[in-house]
């Protein structure tokens, strides 16, 4: 039976933050045009909750600002979003172990994302810098 659990759990990804050879566990946020699975773009690979909501705020501010024209009510729920980051990030993540079906938020045609996964670790001369 150990063979099973212990492969099993090298194929899952890493706990935020923890790491394995090359890679270290990781939050996602970033965006996807609904129905392009081609059309992803990364805002934060945070490996801390900090470092997150500071990516997430930059960039829900950075929109506002470079969007004037929303509509009154999809302006509030980005703002909503804004206000009340940690409390959403935190329901949302517990949805389904890190790994929600459903997008953060819904903009247009956009989908703003937010699950756990892994990236490469940062190595420089054979150090690595996280």
């Amino acid at each position: 039976m150990w063979p099973f659990s212990l492969l099993k759990k090298l194929s899952q990804d890493p706990a935020v933050g923890q790491t394995r050879g090359d890679y270290i566990g990781c939050y996602l946020l970033g965006t996807h045009t609904s129905g392009r699975d081609d059309d992803i773009s990364y805002i934060s690979l945070a490996t801390t909750r900090e470092q997150l909501h500071q990516d997430a705020r930059q960039y829900l501010q950075e929109f506002l600002q470079q969007h004037p024209e929303l509509a009154a009510a999809e302006r509030l729920a980005v703002q909503d979003l804004l206000e009340n980051w940690n409390v959403r990030a935190d329901a949302h993540l517990a949805l389904a172990d890190g790994k929600p079906s459903q997008p953060l938020a819904v903009q247009g045609g956009s989908e703003l994302f937010l699950r756990t996964g892994m990236r490469a670790r940062k190595k420089e001369k054979g150090v690595y810098l996280e």
